[in-house]
């Protein structure tokens, strides 16, 4: 391959999905030995265009080339030329060994039979170069952390001899602290002279690590420069065609009594924690990997059952360990995990915006279909949802859009109290942006809402207090005119269980 040759090259590629246009006349560039970041909006057209470079799905437009050579037609064919994808959700086996999930699709053979030690020593080979040479091969691979599990993944593409990897929203399920250990890896990945494509929605990752930038917006590319050409601004105006004066808009609103009361509840995962939590008012939980975040948000909603203590809304108990008798009390949840717990994929957006409250769309137990469209498309509106029609399946569309279901589910119902778990999640920052003004208007009318994230920046960003957690308990509650990272991350991480108030 000559110096000047791109290891892959777009030309010209579209997709078109009936009379829907999802990508048109994308062309781009990419050499060997760089990071390349691929940004855009929810509904960019982003993960068409990994699935075309996949071999997954066909263009219908232009065509991809890879090594100079059109692109294979099947997935196996692509990875066998060079190109492998490692997707936001892990393709790994739990149950198999990290040396079996390393050498999937590639254990080396003679005469029909296994050559073990060759396999060792190839899968070692393998783990050393992303840092992964102290982990034994023998180790269950879902012993290992969410980040090692990724870089056995990326190690199994190098065995196949990838030339080019494609990292889709690699960082999205790490904690903070795996984070710096992962591009770290993409670096050095970069330094060997593999090309990656980075897809991300986190932009300071790519100002550490990318050398380009890409920005997809409906369905085409917008522009294309060196890293030192952009700053964040002009970063997110190319995303969105608009300037973002606020990533989190929180404004002051009025506070009024307190409508959830915590004391003392012990459950899976939670220890004698006591909160509350005012009408008008964002909570937040914050805390580090395992801190019990989401365990305490499930033990408030009823989706695991409270052994002692007791949550109270506005004088109102409901039973432990009942999502039914929460939601009756005004408690409702929204997940962390939108595709298993949040939504049904495979039903359209009408009934994943009904489910589970059909009182304003139905008459004696009859349900309305016109209400339920009305309602709908109502709802696409005000939430921007990104959909062809309120019939189309919720598990078409994207990450944004799916979460913005979720918040549209729970804000139509008025709830007194409103659980958000992570709900930012592998979005987009104009996605995120809509997300955290919806909370606040549920907020400003009247709802008190706890949110919690993977990213403690974004809670400080838009809550009115903070509580941290360590261990399931809570050690310290901070109001916002106090609020510190570093204090909170202190709290979050040290070995201390008494509980402070700043």
């Amino acid at each position: 391959m000559t110096a000047d040759r791109p290891v892959l090259e777009a030309r010209e590629v579209g997709r078109r999905f009936g009379d829907v246009t999802v990508l048109s006349d994308v062309s781009f560039r990419i050499a060997a030995g760089t990071i390349t970041g691929l940004v855009g909006e929810n509904g960019a057209g982003k993960s068409t265009l990994i699935k075309i470079l996949a071999g997954a799905l066909d263009p219908t437009a232009g065509s991809v080339l890879l090594a100079g050579e059109p692109l294979p037609e099947s997935t196996r064919a692509v990875i066998d030329a060079g190109l492998s994808v490692i997707y936001q959700e892990l393709t790994d086996v739990p149950d198999m060994s990290v040396l079996d999930n390393v050498l999937l699709g590639s254990l080396s053979s003679r005469a029909g039979w296994t050559r073990r030690s060759a396999n060792r020593r190839r899968a070692r080979e393998g783990l050393d170069r992303v840092g992964l040479g102290h982990v034994g091969l023998r180790t269950p691979i879902r012993d290992l952390t969410m980040a090692q599990r990724q870089l056995v993944e990326i190690a199994r593409c190098l065995l196949r001899e990838a030339r080019v990897l494609v990292l889709d929203e690699p960082t999205s399920s790490l904690p903070e602290r795996d984070v710096d250990m992962l591009l770290r890896v993409v670096e050095g990945l970069r330094d060997e002279g593999i090309a990656v494509v980075y897809v991300t929605h986190h932009l300071d990752e790519l100002f550490r690590i990318a050398d380009r930038m890409i920005v997809l917006r409906d369905g085409r590319v917008v522009d294309d420069r060196p890293r030192a050409e952009w700053t964040e601004a002009t970063l997110v105006r190319a995303m969105l065609a608009k300037d973002l004066d606020e990533a989190y808009p929180w404004r002051p609103r009025a506070i009024g009594d307190d409508v959830l009361d915590v004391a003392g509840i012990d459950a899976p995962g939670v220890r004698d924690a006591t909160l509350h939590a005012a009408a008008g008012e964002i909570v937040g939980l914050v805390g580090l990997a395992g801190a019990g975040r989401t365990e305490l948000m499930k033990a408030i909603s009823g989706a695991t059952r409270i052994t002692s203590g007791r949550v109270v809304v506005q004088g109102r108990s409901p039973r432990p360990g009942s999502i039914r008798s929460a939601k009756a009390a005004g408690i409702v949840y929204g997940p962390e995990d939108r595709k298993q717990e949040g939504l049904v994929l495979d039903a359209d957006i009408e009934s994943n915006l009904i489910y589970g409250s059909y009182g304003s769309v139905s008459r004696l137990s009859v349900l309305l279909r016109s209400a339920i469209t009305r309602q709908a498309r109502e709802a696409i509106d005000r939430y921007r949802i990104r959909a062809h029609s309120p019939r189309q399946a919720a598990g078409a569309l994207s990450g944004g859009n799916q979460q913005k279901i979720v918040v549209a589910r729970i804000a139509r119902t008025d709830p007194r109290v409103a659980l958000f778990d992570d709900p930012t999640r592998g979005v987009d920052v104009g996605a995120k942006s809509g997300i955290h003004d919806h909370l606040l208007d549920l907020a400003e009318r009247g709802s008190a809402v706890l949110v919690s994230s993977s990213d403690t920046d974004e809670v400080l960003a838009v809550a009115d207090r903070v509580y941290v957690l360590r261990g399931g308990r809570i050690v310290g509650e901070v109001r916002r005119a106090d609020f510190d990272r570093e204090l909170i991350l202190h709290l979050a991480s040290t070995s201390s269980t008494r509980t402070e108030s700043v």
